[in-house]
């Protein structure tokens, strides 16, 4: 092939992509049709139109010039959203896919009760006369002297409750979190159990599930290779 004719496939090529490109950047031949939602679940209260009124994407508007960046930040901003992710699915959809934030405990103060998220970000919130419902009510109290998402102890005690099986978070009226290194368990039978750090979750799970069959009222599982009761 001589260079000139190469030169004119490629200037020939380069204008078709360049055309290409611009129909879809400029045409409604590729444009948003439909706002498919996804990671939304009944628990959390947010439902999909909440999402699609946040991503502000209007229909029409070719995919090419939707700002995905932006939407998912939109999205994110919902207090129950902990991530989102915003795509072009072509010809004609914009999935949103969101993760939601997950009640792992509560925090109560003179004035409120907050719901705190594994992230320990407190994201709901009740004022103090009002009745908190019933899924609120049953999580966990955290106590702990400075609460919040910077805090290491209580990540620490947000880590160990994320990480227990159901049937044992079930169990826990109250999380006390003095430091990272010590944290106990006020159970709703009144018995305590003394976790320690957040280290080594599942093997105090399976210590603490197998000595919690003898009468006591303080566990210790701090070191699950020496569990003990009395």
């Amino acid at each position: 092939m001589s260079r000139a004719r190469f030169w004119m496939t490629t200037a020939v090529v380069v204008l078709a992509v360049a055309g290409l490109a611009a129909v879809a950047y400029f045409t409604p031949l590729m444009s948003v049709r439909k706002v498919a939602v996804s990671g939304v679940s009944q628990h959390s209260g947010l439902t999909a139109e909440q999402v699609t009124a946040h991503a502000g994407v209007p229909k029409g508007r070719p995919l090419l010039q939707v700002n995905t960046a932006e939407a998912a930040r939109r999205v994110a901003s919902i207090a129950e959203v902990e991530t989102a992710r915003v795509r072009r699915q072509y010809p004609s959809t914009i999935e949103v896919i969101v993760v939601e934030r997950t009640p792992v405990a509560r925090v109560e103060t003179d004035n409120a009760v907050h719901v705190l998220d594994r992230l320990a970000v407190p994201y709901r919130h009740y004022e103090r006369g009002v009745a908190v419902p019933r899924e609120v009510a049953r999580l966990p109290l955290l106590k702990t002297p400075n609460p919040g998402p910077t805090d290491p102890a209580t990540k620490a005690a947000l880590r160990v409750v994320t990480e227990l099986p159901p049937d044992l978070r079930g169990r826990i009226a109250s999380v006390n979190a003095e430091s990272p290194v010590n944290i106990t368990f006020a159970l709703r039978n009144d018995a305590t159990v003394v976790w320690g750090d957040a280290t080594r979750g599942a093997d105090k799970a399976i210590a603490w599930r197998a000595i919690s069959t003898r009468k006591g009222t303080l566990y210790n599982v701090s070191s699950p290779d020496f569990p003990s009761y009395r």
